[in-house]
């Protein structure tokens, strides 16, 4: 009976042992793994930096905390000036795998995240977030490393900037109470499935520039709801903006909504949409679906100096005129809106010219 006990005893202590041994075998391959990227990422002249690493998760799966992660792109010089640098940085990054899967990776990211970019006046900014309650991340790839989906979920977000060209204003907090964002690659590599949700948005007291135009005047600095579902095709690189927009246009660039709505202070729009590029680089596409709220989108566009207030007024008594009212009697304009001919309109109504997004070359 002793003798039995031992040998239990000792093909358990075997297999434990046996089984952290894999697990030590599989949790080398996931932090090899993680500095071959960070040289390939080097090689191709990119920024990549991992500060440390350590391990986790044993017994039920592999864990790799990593402490002080960048990736970005070096400004460079172009033939019209120098073009944008960025980095994304991360305090502490947590990867989770399954030891039967190396292809789905969770992350948790419970520090705070930095982007910093350069633009092409060589001027740096910064935002920086980190989410209150939880922040996660996942990413599926498929055997030759390629990813396939990507999830991002943060709640209570909040956000700041260091300047006041940053989007979100000097030093001032804006605020989210969930933003989820969600990626899937199709079969074909130049297509992809997209869609965006951002549930209770709070704006930043301190704005510069045409948002706080809006946001101090009709629309306010809640922004309840925006959603978006869709599929976003064409190719997206190149070493500037104008040539990523061309190169994304020239491939059959894109953006099908399937839902798109919107609620922000007196506005709510909801339909779905088309959004493409010209050879001008102006917004092409149209938009059906309902609008509530049209005079204070007007009133926004004459806030932000995209329409003069004599106009405004105009374009707002003629969509009063088509306007509906909904199945509980609220007023509401039948869309479309369209980008067209570098005009925008409104039910036929036109509403303002619609600027390139690449300036022309002198």
């Amino acid at each position: 009976m002793r003798l039995r006990f031992l040998f239990l005893v000792g093909a358990v202590l075997g297999g434990l042992l046996a089984y952290y041994a894999l697990w030590s075998h599989l949790i080398g391959r996931v932090e090899q793994a993680a500095l071959d990227f960070v040289a390939a990422e080097r090689q191709q002249g990119h920024l990549a930096e991992i500060g440390a690493m350590r391990r986790g998760g044993f017994p039920y799966r592999l864990s790799l905390r990593l402490e002080g992660v960048s990736l970005g792109e070096k400004p460079q010089d172009g033939p019209n000036g120098p073009m944008a640098g960025w980095k994304l940085e991360a305090d502490t990054a947590i990867a989770h795998l399954q030891l039967w899967n190396f292809q789905h990776v969770v992350f948790e990211l419970p520090g705070s995240q930095r982007l910093s970019w350069q633009d092409a006046a060589g001027q740096r900014h910064q935002i920086s977030w980190q989410a209150q309650e939880s922040a996660r991340a996942s990413l599926v790839t498929d055997p030759t490393g390629a990813w396939q989906r990507v999830a991002i979920d943060l709640r209570k977000l909040r956000i700041h900037g260091q300047d006041t060209i940053s989007a979100v204003g000097s030093g001032a907090g804006a605020e989210a109470e969930r933003i989820q964002i969600h990626l899937r690659r199709e079969a074909n590599q130049n297509s992809r499935d997209v869609a965006l949700q951002i549930t209770n948005l709070t704006l930043p007291t301190a704005l510069d520039g045409p948002l706080a135009a809006v946001m101090n005047g009709p629309l306010g600095r809640q922004v309840a709801d925006l959603k978006l579902t869709g599929r976003l095709d064409g190719a997206w690189f190149g070493k500037d903006l104008a040539e990523k927009l061309r190169n994304w246009r020239d491939s059959g660039g894109v953006l099908e909504c399937d839902t798109l709505s919107l609620r922000w202070g007196g506005l709510a729009i909801a339909g779905d949409a088309s959004l493409a590029l010209n050879k001008s680089f102006r917004l092409l596409g149209a938009m059906g679906g309902r609008l509530h709220g049209a005079a204070a989108g007007v009133d926004a566009l004459v806030a932000i100096g995209r329409m003069k207030p004599e106009e405004g007024r105009a374009a707002k008594q003629a969509l009063a005129a088509m306007e509906k009212p909904d199945a509980e009697g609220k007023p509401h304009l039948p869309l479309p809106i369209t980008a067209q001919d570098g005009k925008l309109s409104i039910a036929n109504v036109a509403l303002f010219a619609l600027p390139p997004l690449v300036p022309a070359k002198p």
